[in-house]
């Protein structure tokens, strides 16, 4: 994929993007981890890792460990936009700092940085783990 400069891109359209590709890596993660399980058995594993409150704690976890101003900055701005959707069966907090991590993660997917996505999204999975263990 191309490399694709995101000043000029809302923080709420990474968010949209980085939703995607969060759901890619911990659906690979999951099928590579577990490969007898059942679809569903995939799926409702992977709704309790793409959950406001589980990428709320992943966003917290990265920050207080390994993110770099910049990329701070980045889940930032996403965080303090307010949206027309909704939390569900989440805080405002938890939806809103969910959707500063997702920002962050489609910000590095276009922006081509596999190297670094791959490795912050190592860290949120093996944390995750840690959580659920």
């Amino acid at each position: 994929m191309a490399e694709h400069n995101t000043d000029g891109m809302q923080p709420l359209s990474l968010a949209f993007v980085g939703d995607a590709v969060y759901s890619v890596y911990v659906r690979t993660h999951l099928l590579v981890e577990s490969p007898h399980l059942k679809p569903d058995a995939i799926h409702q594993a992977a709704n309790r890792m793409v959950k406001a409150s589980a990428q709320a704690e992943a966003l917290d976890h990265l920050r207080k460990h390994v993110l770099t101003e910049e990329e701070w900055d980045i889940a930032r701005k996403a965080r303090n936009k307010s949206s027309a959707t909704r939390a569900k069966n989440a805080s405002i907090k938890d939806y809103r700092n969910a959707s500063g991590l997702e920002a962050l993660i489609g910000h590095l997917h276009l922006k081509g940085e596999k190297a670094r996505l791959d490795e912050l999204m190592h860290i949120i999975l093996e944390s995750g783990r840690d959580r659920d263990e």
